[in-house]
This record gives C-alpha cells, sequence and structure tokens, in this order.
C-alpha cells in the first residue's frame, strides 16, 4: 500500500471524523437506463434513493421494518411493485415508513430531459457516469463520515459501478486504516425495502399524480433531493401556483444557489458546509413543496443540527450561515414566517420592509446623535465627515 504522510491539520480532521456517528446508508432504485422510450418497459426517468440511519438504530429499525412488513404484505415480499396502483394502500405503507427515524437523500433523473439536452450518442454510459458523480457529491458532502450497504440487492447495473467509483473518488485511510466513506457488505436487509418503496412511490407520482406525493410527505427527513439534469423551474401544481410567481426572480435566486453551491462544495470549512445545506433546503421547499413557503428559522436549526455535527442556534444561524451568504451576493427572503428562496417580487420587497424596519430606527438614533454634536459646537464638528460615514450624509438630506 503506498505511503501517505499526513499534516497536523489532516490528523486532527481525522480525529474530528472518529467523533462523528456511525451512519449507514442504503440505496436502491427504480427505473432502468433504457433510452429507446417506443419500447414497452423503458422508463421515462430512473430514480435513486439513499436511506441513511444510526448505527445505533439499525436493529431497531430493522425490527420495526419487519413488522410492518408482516402487516402490509404478510408473507410476500416488500416490495413498491407489489402494491401497484393502489393509492390508499401505498399512502399507509409511506405514512407507517414516516414514523421510523431515517433520512432520505433522493436523486430524480429525467432520462428524455438527459437525452434532449446531450449532443452525444452514446447516452447510456454517460448517464450512468453523471449519476454516480451527482450521488457522491451529495452523499459525502451531508455525510463525510458513512457506510453503503452492498447485499444482494447491490448486484445491479447502477450500484456496480457507484463501487467502483468510491472507490476511486474516496478520500484516504483514516487514522484507524479505514474508509471514512466506504462499502460494506451486509446481508439481506429490510431497511433496503425501504429505499424501494420510497424509490418506487416517487416514480409512480412522476406517472400519476393521482398518487400520493411522497417528496411532500417526507419532506422533514429529506436532506437533499437531486434533480438531473437540473432544472431551473420549481415544482408547481394545482393550489401551490401563484400568479404573483416571477419565473425571473426565482430564476436569479435559484441561480445565485446552486452557484454558490457549485463553487463551494470542496470546501470542508464547516461553516461553509452548513451554507450549502441550507441553500439546499430552501431550494428542495420551492422546487417540491411551494413557491410560497417560508422554513421557520427552527425548523431550518433542527434539519441542519440532525446531519451535522456542529449544533447551532438561531444566533449561529443569522450571523454565520445566512448573513454570509447574503454578503456573496446570495437572494434570500425573510419574514416572521422564516427564510425562503425569492420567487416573486413581494418576497424582495417583505426582505426589504423587515430589514428597513430594523436599519431604520438605528439610523435615525445617529442622526440625532450628529444633530446634537453639531449644535453643541456650533457646526464645527460632524461626526459624518470622515471617509466611512460620509455616504450617510445624503440619507440624512445633506446633498
Amino acid at each position: 500500500m503506498e505511503s501517505v504522510q499526513l499534516s497536523f491539520e489532516d490528523i486532527e480532521q481525522m480525529k474530528i471524523h472518529a467523533l462523528q456517528p456511525g451512519r449507514t446508508a442504503y440505496i436502491d432504485e427504480c427505473g432502468n437506463f433504457g433510452f429507446d422510450f417506443d419500447k414497452e418497459g423503458v422508463s421515462s426517468h430512473y430514480i435513486l434513493c439513499a436511506v441513511i440511519v444510526d448505527n445505533l438504530g439499525i436493529k431497531e429499525i430493522e425490527r420495526k421494518v419487519s413488522e410492518l412488513r408482516k402487516h402490509n404484505f404478510g408473507q410476500g415480499e416488500m416490495k413498491s411493485s407489489s402494491i401497484g396502483d393502489n393509492h390508499s394502500r401505498r399512502a399507509k405503507v409511506l405514512s407507517e415508513l414516516l414514523q421510523l427515524d431515517i433520512s432520505l437523500i433522493i436523486l430524480i433523473a429525467d432520462k428524455q430531459l438527459f437525452r434532449k439536452n446531450l449532443p452525444l450518442m452514446d447516452y447510456k454510459s454517460s448517464f450512468v457516469k453523471y449519476l454516480h458523480k451527482e450521488l457522491y457529491k451529495s452523499m459525502y458532502a451531508i455525510y463525510p463520515k458513512l457506510k453503503i450497504i452492498e447485499d444482494e440487492y447491490g448486484s445491479s447495473e447502477f450500484q456496480k459501478g457507484y463501487r467502483k467509483y468510491i472507490c476511486k473518488h474516496r478520500p484516504l485511510l483514516n487514522l484507524f486504516n479505514e474508509y471514512d466513506f466506504d462499502y460494506i457488505d451486509s446481508r439481506k436487509s429490510n431497511i433496503v425495502r425501504i429505499a424501494d418503496i420510497i424509490a418506487g412511490s416517487v416514480m409512480k407520482r412522476i406517472i400519476n399524480p393521482e398518487s400520493p406525493n411522497v417528496l411532500k410527505m417526507f419532506r422533514g427527513n429529506i436532506r437533499d433531493i437531486i434533480n438531473f439534469p437540473k432544472i431551473i423551474e420549481p415544482y408547481i401544481s394545482g393550489g401551490d401556483a401563484k400568479f404573483s410567481f416571477d419565473a425571473q426572480i426565482y430564476s436569479l435566486a435559484n441561480h445565485c444557489a446552486l452557484s454558490y453551491i457549485e463553487n463551494n462544495k470542496s470546501d470542508d470549512e464547516e461553516d461553509v458546509r452548513l451554507r450549502i445545506l441550507f441553500l439546499k433546503q430552501l431550494l428542495f421547499t420551492a422546487r417540491n413543496i411551494s413557491v410560497s413557503k417560508f422554513l421557520y428559522a427552527q425548523e431550518i436549526i433542527e434539519q441542519i443540527n440532525n446531519v451535522s455535527d456542529k449544533k447551532i442556534n438561531k444566533n449561529y444561524l443569522c450571523r454565520r450561515v445566512i448573513a454570509p451568504l447574503r454578503d456573496a451576493g446570495i437572494l434570500i427572503s425573510s419574514s416572521k414566517h422564516g427564510y425562503k428562496l425569492p420567487t416573486c417580487l413581494d418576497d424582495i420587497y417583505t426582505y426589504i420592509n423587515q430589514t428597513n424596519g430594523i436599519v431604520s430606527p438605528m439610523l435615525s438614533r445617529i442622526e440625532k446623535c450628529r444633530k446634537s454634536i453639531i449644535g453643541y459646537t456650533d457646526g464645527k464638528l460632524d461626526v459624518c465627515n470622515g471617509p466611512v460615514l460620509e455616504k450617510y450624509k445624503r440619507y440624512f438630506g445633506d446633498y
């Protein structure tokens, strides 16, 4: 094995990783890699679902899923295909799965859109390669210490290639001569059946809008949703469609958020990782739940704390996460209802008015202080003559 020289910073980072809770991911899929859409059985989409659990809770979740399987599937296999188009039964099963302590990463690949936008002939190999890259980036960004289950269901074409991709791109060995991000062998698992149900339910919803909206049901468990190829249109339907929706504002906000994520995805600084997690929450909400929904600060904090070793509070969220993002030019709307990606002009006005309500009284106090000093010194001393405060003269009416 090739020897690797580690710096003190590397060793400290490894110690931090060693203290992280052990987590395991179970991956399953729905769909296929065919691109001949006129051929029977070729799916328009390909769905991947990774179910992530704390290692300390694996046995308990296995037990609960086993009971759920017996109750809902009898002696049969617990699979999405066994539910079929029985929407009420699917909703019942999903509601029971919702009680489990799990986290989800979901990838939704539109094969038709991929082929339309890709000027290549070898669709399949390019498609699979991109999927490996997108899923790896998301999983490693959120869970730098993660074991991925490979069992009898891991022999699919995707998972064989994904294992090779991880072995090629994962970080170096840690102090314990093991990889923090790695595949492991496992016996047949009940938990992987959760991934099957959820992936199949996402596909079913795409095919039939009357099927339960699994993305909305599990929004509190979803740590990331990857739309591939990337899209800029939000998911809008029925009552969520707002007349005030402004495609230009949403497109700009979406572009700024995605650009920040893309430009900083390799940054290991903890605060940068938290900012990326925050932006992904806003993007997911706008695309898959509602373009008008605000996320309360506490809701955001709980979701971040679920996947991050650093536990933050509201003050930390505002000062170390949101403020630097706004300094970087990211559009974030805020109100008494929380935070969201702006999707209309009203969202921008809401943020400006909220900020104005804070800033205006402070500037008013500065103005009173300035006037008092000018009056007391007969106009000889103006605190706004300095280079930093000179710009405020115009605000105070001095031209």
